[in-house]
């Protein structure tokens, strides 16, 4: 067993040695494949950190509450629908007996202009009614229980510069109204509005403009004891048809497949991945290519010397691997460097983690698998008889 293990790393050392003078034997082939390979890679880590970013960004929101079943118009797509159902349709839904608590939420984008420097920028407007046992978050609950005057708000933190300043107590105009700001809350839903803030339902219509009997979207608990698919089918069979309902993994599936496979945004960047790992591809099988070909003879020595075919092939596994992780190390650091820059613009959790890292060093070893999967005709043609 001993002497199986050891020469069994024996092959692999020398696998690996091989491969490295194979690529140091042409240096300015070697860079040149390696910075196209990196920028390949780099764009790719950034898009694949965008993406996640973005997943998880765009539910933040109800990721904040705490819900079973959502009453949504029958035109909904996404949460920045303007389209609203009567709020009567909560008290049927909760007349069924399948709902314990029901609570509305409007949404919609007004104008901000700040007092102290007339900056002015969209505002994506949350209104709320009593935040029960629906809101999860702490800053929200609390901002809230501190909106006493029709004229009090709470501000994004995460807002964007141009909504101005944004300090608790000063001033702001919200189309033709006045509000002060009296508390904070952490969204960033920067793809909405520069800004984002969160007010009572009560005053919600007023600084939206909008009729106060209708709501955007209807959370609802269910009863104890029921199942939200269950109470979900009784519920669409009873309320109006011209609204639907959607349990909390469905309106959350919905939310993402909107931007991410509907939008243009979500299709151009999973073109870009595929288009990078492409590039990547095949500046690996060039190299490869290049490099069989003018070590055809080199190889049938090696099966002559009695070295079998699997070898031959982990040398050409052994230099894919290298170029690509040689490539993968630049490209990781610069995506760092920018990913850093975008999350402080705009709050998106699109740092380099670990988990992002090793994701890009399990996609660069599946690439240079079929990199070398592409070339293995040719190490096959390495017949030690040609020789002589």
């Amino acid at each position: 067993m001993y002497d199986r293990l050891k020469a069994s790393a024996f092959l692999f050392i020398s696998c690996v040695a091989v491969a490295v003078r194979n690529l140091m034997q042409h240096r300015i082939r070697l860079i040149a494949a390696l910075s196209g390979v990196a920028v390949a890679l780099f764009l790719l880590t950034l898009q694949i950190a965008l993406l996640d970013a973005m997943r998880s960004k765009i539910t933040q929101l109800f990721d904040d509450m705490n819900f079973d079943l959502a009453i949504v118009p029958d035109t909904y797509q996404f949460l920045l629908t303007f389209e609203t159902f009567n709020r009567v349709v909560l008290n049927e839904a909760l007349a069924t007996g399948d709902v314990a608590d029901a609570f509305g939420l409007n949404v919609d984008v007004v104008r901000w202009t700040g007092l102290s420097n007339k900056n002015q920028a969209y505002l994506f407007l949350v209104g709320l009614d009593e935040p029960g046992t629906f809101v999860r978050d702490r800053a929200i609950r609390t901002g809230m229980a501190s909106l006493t005057s029709p004229h009090s708000i709470l501000i994004d933190d995460d807002s964007q510069l141009d909504a101005g300043l944004l300090a608790t107590g000063s001033s702001a105009e919200i189309g033709a109204e006045k509000v002060a700001i009296d508390g904070h809350f952490n969204l960033g839903l920067f793809f909405y509005a520069e800004s984002g803030a969160i007010v009572r339902n009560l005053d919600f219509p007023r600084l939206a403009r909008r009729d106060p009997r209708g709501i955007s979207m209807g959370l609802l608990h269910v009863a104890p004891g029921i199942r939200p698919q269950d109470a979900k089918a009784r519920l669409t069979a009873r309320l109006p048809e011209n609204v639907l309902v959607l349990t909390r993994d469905e309106l959350l599936q919905q939310e993402r497949a909107y931007f991410l496979s509907t939008k243009p945004i979500g299709i151009l960047v999973y073109i870009g991945m595929l288009i990078a790992c492409v590039v990547s591809t095949v500046i690996m099988i060039q190299v490869l290519s290049t490099d069989v070909s003018t070590r055809v003879k080199e190889y049938a020595v090696l099966k002559a010397m009695g070295f079998n075919t699997a070898y031959v092939y982990s040398i050409g596994v052994a230099q894919a691997s290298m170029l690509g992780l040689g490539g993968l190390s630049p490209a990781i650091l610069a995506a760092a460097a920018v990913l850093w820059i975008v999350h402080d613009r705009t709050h998106l959790s699109s740092q380099m983690t670990p988990a992002l890292a090793g994701t890009m060093v399990a996609i660069v070893l599946g690439l240079a698998i079929v990199a070398v999967s592409v070339v293995l005709r040719r190490i096959q043609r390495a017949d030690p008889a040609e020789l002589f």
